[in-house]
């Protein structure tokens, strides 16, 4: 091949090789907006194509931001006001997350307006857009109940969406069936479970040496409508009722202290599942014990505590005040066998009443 003719072939060949080679710089090194560039360019855009009423490249818009941010509260807020805007709404349509987040919403617009010096500008411009955009809707279009009702939660006019239906469910049947649709959901559905325990503990047999006394703890598990497993630790305290003798190294010591608990893990099986209450047969096994003298002691006295294995069953009863939040109550009998040999008997098993305050909530 003569000179004339490789000249252009070699400078075709690197011209490609130069271009393909920055081709990948580019394609390594290019930025990403992240979902918060992508939403603060999304409250600039969308006011602007609203006020040209370019409604499809609105969706087009609201489609690359939840690309970038998923079905986030912003995002799906937007969707809903532009289905109210072209008129594509229909309540039969929604989804049962809608009352969610309309409570959602409701709940920090309202923190907005009282705390707005603490937001960025861009979740600002969002609320702005939001509130005027839903205020337009009710001016500017012929809505019925259910719209007005979504428009009023997004102006802020209405501050508890779940109340406000509830008081009002002829007015809005088919929000109502929603609502009454997740409340029974909650109750019924896979839901995790956590708690506050206030109760107690009262020894029989020799062990009532120790005398009753308060436990405090708390639980967290999971349940469904007639299952439930958690896992359990309870405290108690004050002194015992009586001195007691414990024995180390051949020597007896006398002791009024006494710090015990129990952790362990529960089951619960609910026989009566209503909307309002729960019934159920609980049973534990878990470790038990209790301290007989203060770290602060000398060493002859280890080890400082009398420990037990406790399985223990009873019957426990749920009063919910609403879907997510519930009061207890449950009484069970303990099965211990405390050890001290060559001391003060501890033989005896005992009683425990817990009041409890407890909240359940959808699995994430």
């Amino acid at each position: 091949m003569k000179p004339a003719v490789l000249y252009p072939f070699i400078f075709l060949t690197g011209f490609f090789m130069n271009a393909k080679a920055q081709s990948i710089q580019e394609q390594m090194t290019k930025a990403r907006p992240s979902c918060y560039d992508v939403f603060g360019n999304a409250v600039v855009v969308l006011p602007k194509l609203y006020r040209q009423q370019a409604f499809d490249s609105m969706h087009t818009a609201v489609q690359i931001w939840e690309d970038a941010c998923g079905s986030s509260q912003q995002v799906r807020c937007t969707k809903l006001l532009l289905a109210l805007q072209e008129g594509t709404f229909h309540v039969d349509s929604l989804d049962s997350d809608v009352i969610d987040l309309l409570e959602n919403y409701a709940l920090s617009f309202s923190f907005y307006k009282t705390n707005s010096a603490q937001y960025y500008g861009t979740e600002k411009a969002f609320y702005s857009l939001s509130s005027i955009w839903a205020k337009f809707l009710m001016q500017q279009k012929t809505l019925d109940d259910n719209e007005k009702f979504i428009c009023a939660v997004f102006t802020g006019e209405i501050t508890a969406p779940s109340k406000q239906i509830k008081n009002n469910a002829e007015k809005y049947p088919e929000l109502g069936k929603q609502l009454q649709h997740n409340r029974d959901a909650l109750r019924k559905g896979p839901r995790v479970n956590s708690a506050f325990i206030l109760g107690i503990w009262m020894p029989k047999g020799d062990l009532t040496i120790l005398g009753n006394h308060p436990s405090i703890g708390f639980q967290f598990g999971a349940r469904d409508n007639h299952h439930q497993l958690d896992f359990t630790m309870q405290f108690r305290f004050i002194k015992s009722a009586n001195t007691y003798f414990f024995k180390r190294n051949n020597l007896l010591y006398e002791s009024s202290h006494y710090f015990g608990g129990y952790i362990g893990i529960d089951y619960t099986y609910y026989f009566v599942s209503k909307r309002q209450y729960d019934l159920g047969l609980l049973t534990g096994i878990g470790f038990d014990g209790f301290d007989v003298a203060s770290g602060q002691h000398n060493q002859q006295q280890r080890p400082l505590s009398i420990n037990s294995f406790n399985a223990n069953g009873g019957i426990k009863y749920n009063w919910f005040v609403s879907p997510g939040f519930y009061l207890g109550l449950q009484g069970r009998y303990n099965l211990v066998n405390y050890c001290n040999s060559g001391a003060t008997s501890l033989q005896g098993n005992a009683f425990s009443i817990d009041f409890i305050i407890g909240g359940n909530g959808k699995k994430p």
